[in-house]
């Protein structure tokens, strides 16, 4: 995917590339305890990657390294935590094992095995692991201090427990970012918002272009809701680091929440998020989700057919897609409707009785209807409004069906329902659609009283007065002119538009014309 971006843009990333550069040289920098060793510069760069969803390009950048400094144990504990992270935890404790045999003196890697036992609920097993760690470096050393209480964050429980090994952490090198991070995410895990985001602005001051903290900020406003200021700290982030992956999913799925005026903006951000992540393929419904609410339906049925190929492709998935061809085909000079309802058929025989929702008969049935498969739609939108009763517009559209296809008892039915559900509202329209379906229906005195109701509430328009009439005449069945007064308000009313109500005056004259020959008045 091409993201075209000015040269605002551009300098912005030039100039990120810069930062990162110098954090990877101050991260190379932090050494590990009293050992005065550096890290191997692979490893910051492994965490970048992992951390803004490149997890294999990490992996690659750790092996690498690894084969490049077979010696170097503390290697293969960051290989470890990246495969952590990927929930590979079986690879994970391998190469801690691993790096215990390089060097049964390097604490990192009895932290990772720690931290693997922790994952397994072997609280004890991890405590023994985290001890022997802590007894390798005299419980001096930030790294393995750190790497402890992140393991600890796996679990509420242990909060209080990372705080305090943050805490010594922080006495060994108050200057380090990645330990306000965590302490962040300690005070977060309790649910303590304001030092978390306290935590993080402390290690933004440290380390201005870490986009890390930002995000972390964006996050927790997210969590409580704050949009506003969620936007501004995601904005912040990629201004920081136009490479910040995560942002840009975030920003998505605000946008997306914040609803179709920001539809636009949720592509923008999402597509820039998946030609960023190694997770794409992941990701592709909730992206095909957004162009689906930005209205961009064909491009949203081309991301939709790739992901409802696949053989576990979700009910919901099929849902969305076949409203989509359906909105897609309605847009078209001849539309494809058939594609719609083959997906809806799939849908239908895929998703359980308690999943299908009334919107999804009713918009079924709509597709039955563009296929002129009347009587099936018919049966969609009786189903329903089983579900869901209380829809006006389908009981309208269930309504009109009948009476298209002659079947005049059901549309009464239907069209009572529906001024029912109206109650105290009734509309004109209403009154208009029963009293035809009494009249075919050869309900008369009915579809009289409908017609009046009408002409109260429309007392301008012709064609209340013109059902009326034609109604009173087959009431009429002995000729004593019922219908001639009603036929000339249709006259008075008509002839303001003579050319739009010519058949009507036609009609209303014939009538008065018979009813004065019948009376002989041939004048």
């Amino acid at each position: 995917m091409r993201i075209i971006m000015n040269s605002k843009a551009g300098g912005a990333i030039r100039d990120s590339a810069v930062s990162y550069s110098m954090t990877l040289l101050m991260t190379c920098c932090i050494t590990l305890g009293q050992s005065q060793i550096p890290i191997n510069p692979s490893v910051p760069k492994a965490l970048y990657l992992v951390e803004t969803e490149q997890a294999q390009k990490a992996l690659a950048e750790l092996e690498g390294a690894i084969q490049a400094n077979p010696t170097d144990a503390s290697l293969l504990y960051y290989l470890g935590y990246v495969q952590i992270k990927i929930g590979d935890n079986d690879k994970a404790l391998a190469s801690f094992e691993k790096g215990i045999l390089v060097n049964e003196k390097e604490p990192l890697n009895f932290v990772g095995k720690g931290h693997i036992s922790l994952l397994k609920k072997k609280d004890a097993d991890a405590k023994l692991q985290f001890d022997k760690a802590l007894s390798l470096t005299k419980s001096k050393n930030a790294a393995v201090l750190k790497a402890i209480a992140e393991a600890y964050l796996t679990d509420n429980k242990y909060s209080v427990e990372a705080i305090n090994l943050l805490n010594k952490a922080k006495s060994a090198d108050n200057t380090d970012p990645e330990v306000h991070i965590l302490f962040g995410d300690a005070y977060l895990l309790q649910n303590n918002g304001g030092l978390a985001v306290s935590s993080y602005e402390r290690a933004a001051s440290i380390r201005p272009s870490m986009a890390k903290a930002p995000y972390k900020i964006g996050l927790v406003f997210d969590r409580s809701k704050n949009t506003e200021l969620a936007l501004e700290n995601f904005k912040k982030t990629i201004t920081v680091d136009p490479k910040y992956t995560l942002a840009y999913k975030n920003l998505g799925e605000i946008y997306y929440l914040m609803g179709v005026k920001e539809a636009a903006n949720a592509v923008k951000a999402y597509e820039t998020y998946l030609s960023l992540t190694e997770k794409a393929e992941s990701f592709q419904f909730q992206y095909a989700f957004f162009l689906f609410m930005a209205k961009d339906y064909k491009k949203a049925n081309q991301v939709f057919s790739k992901v409802a190929a696949t053989p576990d492709a979700k009910v919901l998935t099929l849902r969305f897609y076949a409203n989509s061809l359906f909105e897609e085909a309605l847009a078209a000079p001849s539309g494809d409707f058939q594609k719609s309802k083959e997906i809806f058929d799939r849908y239908f025989e895929k998703a359980k009785p308690e999943e299908v929702e009334a919107k999804d008969y009713a918009d079924y049935g709509k597709i039955l209807q563009k296929l002129k498969q009347d009587s099936l739609a018919t049966i969609a939108f009786t189903k329903s409004l089983t579900i869901n009763p209380d829809q006006l517009e389908i009981l309208q559209v269930l309504g009109d069906t009948y009476y298209k296809t002659k079947r005049f008892s059901q549309a009464v039915h239907a069209y009572q329902q529906l001024i029912n559900k109206r109650k105290e509202n009734p509309k004109s329209l209403d009154y208009f659609s029963i009293g035809r379906a009494y009249y075919m229906n050869n309900q008369l005195a009915e579809a009289d009283s409908a017609f009046s109701k009408l002409i109260r509430m429309q007392p301008e328009m012709v064609v209340g007065y013109k059902w009326k009439a034609d109604t009173e005449t087959r009431i009429d069945t002995v000729g004593i002119g019922l219908a001639k007064p009603t036929f000339e308000k249709v006259i008075e009313k008509a002839s303001t538009n003579p050319e739009k109500n010519k058949k009507d005056l036609i009609a209303s004259y014939r009538y008065l014309g018979y009813f004065y020959y019948d009376k002989k008045d041939y004048a």
